[in-house]
């Protein structure tokens, strides 16, 4: 069996992204995406809530079941102005936020292909993710993507505080890495040449 790999767009997220400013704010801003029981965004924020950090933001991107759920603990613990429920919006918007973040993390008890991920990893984001065979596949054979439990809060809390600690230099390299990991394996340079090696098999 040959495996090509679907891709992402990095010429349609470089267009959108080019002109955004990112600075090192005094703010850390975390983003993940998905509301649906797979996504697992309680995770994602009972992680954020054990931070215990005011200078830090939670952005959970997209629609579903459990967003009134979520929206009720936000409220619960008076964290309002610090976890942002952005509801769906526009893939251009999707990228910026991404860009804009110090941090993607996914909790996530199951995916087909984590284009999400992928996708924050293209806009140059270090990514922080759970511990399941689509994410593994991503991640063969590099070191510099910490793999939890998908129930692991206090986990997660911690090396969210890692990364908030290090310096902002090391955050850029690693998601500069993030970045050439895509290029190489899941770019559409990439999958029309696992396409063109098929093809050329094929018919010899």
């Amino acid at each position: 069996m040959h495996v090509v790999q679907n891709a992402v767009d990095l010429n349609r997220i470089d267009q959108i992204t080019k002109d955004i400013q990112v600075s090192h704010k005094d703010q850390f801003t975390i983003t993940s995406v998905g509301l649906i029981k797979i996504k697992n965004p309680f995770t994602v924020f009972e992680a954020f809530r054990q931070l215990n950090d005011p200078q830090s933001k939670l952005v959970i991107i997209g629609e579903g079941t459990l967003k009134p759920f979520l929206a009720q603990e936000v409220e619960k613990f008076d964290l309002q102005k610090q976890v942002q429920l952005t509801g769906m919006i526009p893939r251009d918007k999707v990228f910026e936020n991404f860009t804009q973040a110090d941090l993607f993390v996914s909790a996530s008890w199951g995916e087909g292909l984590p284009v999400a991920v992928m996708e924050a990893m293209a806009c140059r984001r270090p990514v922080l993710l759970s511990d399941i065979p689509p994410h593994r596949e991503i991640t063969k054979n590099i070191d510099f993507i910490p793999l939890l439990r998908p129930d692991d809060a206090a986990g997660y809390a911690r090396e969210i505080k890692r990364y908030k600690e290090m310096p902002a230099s090391e955050r850029t390299r690693i998601g500069q890495e993030c970045r050439r990991l895509i290029e190489e394996r899941f770019s559409l340079d990439a999958m029309h040449a696992g396409y063109a090696d098929v093809y050329a098999q094929i018919t010899g």
